[in-house]
């Protein structure tokens, strides 16, 4: 987790116009992914692992084309074993 959280303050260190309130918001956003994902970490059955992970994919991806083009992005990037890419915009 700490590899994570290195990679939070870095993206918070290069966007300097991120005012206070959004900071905090994104914050509280890290804390609590970071809660989903050890939660989906704890579940057994393989099959609600998978079903609550893409669950949580269409509730962030919603409807916005861009987002969803992303997260296809990232989910082949994924598959195909690359590592290391840069999905910031």
């Amino acid at each position: 987790m700490s590899n994570s959280m290195d990679e939070f303050d870095l993206i918070e260190e290069e966007d300097n116009e991120i005012c206070g309130e959004d900071s905090e918001k994104l914050t509280e956003i890290y804390k609590l992914a970071m809660k989903l994902l050890k939660l989906l970490e704890d579940l057994k059955s393989v099959e609600l692992k998978e079903s609550a992970s893409l669950m949580l994919i269409r509730e962030l991806v919603g409807e916005d084309k861009v987002l969803i083009g992303l997260a296809s992005k990232m989910l082949q990037d994924i598959s195909l074993g690359y590592e290391g890419e840069n999905y910031v915009s």
